[in-house]
Parts: C-alpha cells; structure tokens; sequence
C-alpha cells in the first residue's frame, strides 16, 4: 500500500504543467560607435591631402618583411575602437608603376577574398577633386570586406583595404563595417591631389 500511495504521488508531482522553452533571439554585444567627427590628413612624404575619423590614429611602418624599407608613403589608417586598420598605399603613376597594372593589382587583391565571399559589390567613385577609382565592397567571411582605389589617371595612385585584427564573422562586423564605410566615403570625397 505504500508503495502504491508513493506512485501516486509521484504521478500528481509529474503531471504538473509542461513548459514549452522559445529560443531566444540571437543577441550581440553593444557597440559604441564613436563621434562622427573628421580631421584633415597630410604627410610631407605623400602628394595628397585628405579627411579622416577623428577617432582614428596614423601610423608608418618602416621596415617591410622585417628588411626593405617600406615606401614612406604607405600608412595605415588605425581604428582602434573597432580593432581595424586600413592599410593604404600610394603609388606614382609613370613607367615604373603603369596605370593599367596598379588597376589590374586591385583586382587581383580583391579577387583573393573570392573564395570566401559569397558575394562582390563594385561601386564607381568620382569626387568633385577629379579623382575616380572603384570600391569592392566584398560579403561573407573574408579578412577584408572593403577595398578601394582612387586616381587621378595620370600621376597619382592610392589603394586601400580594410582588415580586422580578428577573425571576422560577417555577421557581427556588419554593422562596424557599415560606419567605417561612411568614414572611408568622406575620406575618398575629400582626396585631394597635391
């Protein structure tokens, strides 16, 4: 009788409600965007000027593979609030740097991030400066999702890529790689050539 009084208690105790458990929404973590504000950008080693994030630094390495000496007008654009950087290098254009082999270059750089991306956005870039030039806007799980180029083709060149010093998941730099690609608009708006 015990045992049968035990059972039934057991039962009352497991019938209760059934709770259903939703999955929750997927959730990311909060992102501080800075200030939108911008400072003007010259260095005497480079023929042009431009506007960059307040927020962000310059810098210049001065060794290349840790023995040629870097050009002293390749820089990086430092993002430290979003742990980015935008590596930027200006060419002269003449016989040792043609017009048509730096353009086939930034494809050939754009075109490695291929085969990971599920997806490539080519946009036209004219500014009121005479300069054009194209920017890849490049989808999915690549290390650089945006490239530029811009020139005035006939004596200046300057390309630019954006890395993360992270591994990028599309997904939760998107909204990160939508405010910097405002910055890099008002950076190739306001180039202009020395």
């Amino acid at each position: 009788m015990r045992y049968i009084f035990f059972i039934i208690i057991i039962i009352l105790v497991s019938c209760g409600q059934e709770q259903f458990s939703t999955p929750r929404p997927h959730q990311y973590p909060k992102i501080n965007f800075p200030k939108t504000a911008y400072t003007s950008y010259a260095n005497l080693d480079c023929p042009f000027s431009m506007d960059i994030p307040a927020y962000a630094s310059t810098s210049r390495k001065k060794l290349m593979f840790d023995a040629v000496e870097a050009d002293p007008c390749w820089f990086d654009i430092v993002l430290d609030d979003f742990n980015a950087t935008i590596h930027c290098s200006y060419y002269p254009v003449g016989k040792k740097h043609p017009i048509d082999k730096l353009v086939n270059d930034a494809f050939t750089m754009a075109s490695k991030h291929n085969v990971k991306a599920s997806f490539r956005e080519e946009f036209i870039i004219k500014n009121e400066h005479g300069s054009t030039g194209l920017i890849f806007k490049i989808n999915g799980p690549v290390a650089s999702p945006f490239q530029f180029y811009v020139t005035d083709s006939t004596n200046h060149f300057l390309r630019g890529s954006l890395y993360f010093d992270a591994k990028v998941v599309q997904d939760s730099v998107a909204p990160i790689v939508d405010y910097i690609e405002k910055d890099i608009d008002v950076l190739l708006r306001t180039l202009k050539w020395k």
